[in-house]
């Protein structure tokens, strides 16, 4: 595992990084505590704690009794409701501190409010972040999403950390507002860094998109993402985890797989280097997509 500073914290965490949120992969607290344990031998030290599952929180508090807290990173994620009430200073507090309490983590390296709770901040829950610093149990507090009001934040400051989705296929705005959270000095988190439709068999990706060629067509494939499926000793989700490394931005890329063999694979992506070509290849791929829709406007 390589490591990346974590802004201007001080801090290193893992360049691949695990989100633990509710599943039935991982019912009881003993299989949470499985999971954690299971990434810490890959070298993951960095992991988000999705906010709403009490079995979760309990399972990192098992963890938590036999590792150094001081060696991991630990960010807990607010959610929000569409249409929900609003997330004020009082709802703030005693959310927090009742995760701190299951969780016994002590502190959080990072609070992180999706759109939605972000929406719903209330000016008086955001005085309250302060205070919860300066008490110790957040060090840093942060956005998470793609919409106008996670942009809006990212303009405005007053956040230290911005998650956004990023991928091989994303597109010019996405990369904007990793640039300007980057030159705002807030720490950078990338996740949906592996698109579920680029990793389908490529004759499945034809069909769905009408494309079925003749084998024997020349340069058949060129200008596209078939070489996900034919790059030697590389699997699809590899080589898109593998790109969304190579961008210096990010303090670490999110993975969202429980599965111990998968969470060990990409894990090791981190160790290595993308083959010759496959950064061209990706921009040729980027560039016949936006020319195939071109024309389909046209």
């Amino acid at each position: 595992m390589r490591y990346r500073p974590f802004g201007a914290s001080g801090k290193a965490v893992s360049a691949v990084s695990l989100v633990l949120t509710e599943t039935t992969a991982a019912p009881t607290p003993q299989a949470w505590r499985g999971v954690l344990f299971g990434a810490m031998e890959c070298g993951i030290n960095c992991f988000e704690l999705v906010s709403g599952s009490e079995t979760l929180a309990r399972g990192v508090s098992e963890a938590l009794q036999a590792v150094d807290r001081g060696l991991l990173f630990l960010t807990w994620r607010i959610r929000g409701e569409a249409g929900g009430g609003a997330l004020d200073a009082g709802a703030l507090g005693q959310t927090v501190r009742q995760a701190l309490a299951l969780t016994s983590a002590r502190y959080f390296d990072l609070v992180m409010f999706d759109e939605a709770a972000l929406q719903s901040l209330t000016p008086d829950a955001e005085a309250l972040l302060g205070d919860l610093k300066s008490a110790g149990l957040v060090v840093h507090s942060g956005i998470r999403g793609d919409g106008p009001a996670t942009d809006e934040a990212v303009r405005r400051g007053g956040f230290d950390a911005l998650a956004s989705p990023f991928s091989l296929i994303s597109d010019g705005r996405t990369r904007r507002r990793v640039k300007d959270a980057a030159e705002a000095d807030m720490a950078v988190i990338a996740y949906d860094a592996i698109p579920a439709e680029l990793c389908r068999p490529v004759q499945q990706q034809q069909k769905a998109a009408g494309l079925l060629r003749r084998a024997a067509e020349p340069l058949a494939g060129v200008g596209t993402y078939n070489f996900l499926h034919d790059t030697r000793g590389w699997l699809p989700e590899e080589l898109c985890l593998g790109y969304a490394l190579t961008e210096p931005a990010f303090a670490t890329v999110q993975i969202d797989t429980l599965t111990p063999a998968a969470v060990e694979r990409l894990a090791a992506v981190a160790e290595r280097d993308l083959p010759t070509g496959v950064v061209a290849q990706i921009e040729m791929a980027r560039f016949g997509a936006r020319e195939a829709a071109q024309a389909q406007r046209a």
